[in-house]
């Protein structure tokens, strides 16, 4: 059983580390003064507009291109991956690194100077899968993509949510890795909750949304703001 003071200290530490965006000081630095560019989705219509209140790699990507999309996902996989598999090598306690990604992942998610506008979560909880088991990361991450083929938008939702059966097959049902995957999943599923249950409403009214067009300038490499195109005129 671990002890609550180390517990504390795994917590705290874990917290103020995810809660550094780098997202955040990317924007601070090329555009200061200036909010990050949040993903918006319109719908068939053009009478609604979803924004998500996450700021991470794909706002940087829309801002900013590809190359700058792939260094913070880089950065926000590291922040996990890098505490947790630096105290699974020095640490004592089994199963620190675990405790110590899940309040990472919180810190991402609610961060510390805003609880609101924390990052979407999905490369910050891949460092996490990849620290606690790298065989365990790929299985995941393949299948979710192979769901993701099928059902659009849900493909790092499904990579993570899997954790939990991969743990429970190959650690055990009661195991501290299940619980490390149970604990992950519903952390991640809470920050979207909000969102889904706007969307749902909205749904629920009729409005129906095309997820091609995120997921188009995701691919594209870059997206435009209202500023952008502002700037443009």
């Amino acid at each position: 059983m671990m002890e609550w003071q180390l517990f504390i200290l795994l917590a705290v530490l874990g917290y103020l580390i995810g809660s550094i965006s780098f997202a955040r000081i990317l924007f601070h630095v090329k555009r200061p003064g200036e909010e990050p560019v949040k993903i918006r989705t319109v719908s068939t219509d053009g009478s609604i507009v979803m924004e998500t209140h996450a700021v991470g790699a794909t706002s940087a990507l829309l801002a900013f291109g590809k190359k700058w999309g792939l260094l913070i996902m880089a950065l926000d996989l590291l922040k996990a991956l890098m505490p947790m598999t630096l105290y699974r090598v020095l640490g004592e306690e089994p199963y620190g690194h675990l405790v110590l990604g899940n309040f990472i992942l919180m810190g991402h998610l609610w961060p510390v100077y805003n609880l609101r506008k924390g990052g979407g979560g999905n490369s910050t909880a891949m460092g996490m899968m990849l620290a606690a088991s790298p065989l365990g990361f790929l299985v995941t991450q393949v299948l979710g993509m192979v769901i993701g083929m099928k059902m659009k938008g849900v493909m790092f939702m499904a990579g993570i949510l899997l954790s939990i059966p991969w743990f429970m097959m190959t650690k055990g049902i009661f195991s501290a890795e299940t619980l490390f995957a149970l604990v992950m999943s519903v952390t991640y599923l809470a920050a979207q909750m909000p969102e889904t249950m706007k969307f749902l409403q909205l749904k629920k009214k009729g409005y129906t949304f095309d997820s091609d067009q995120v997921l188009h300038m995701m691919r594209h490499g870059k997206g435009k703001t209202d500023r952008d195109e502002q700037r443009e005129g």
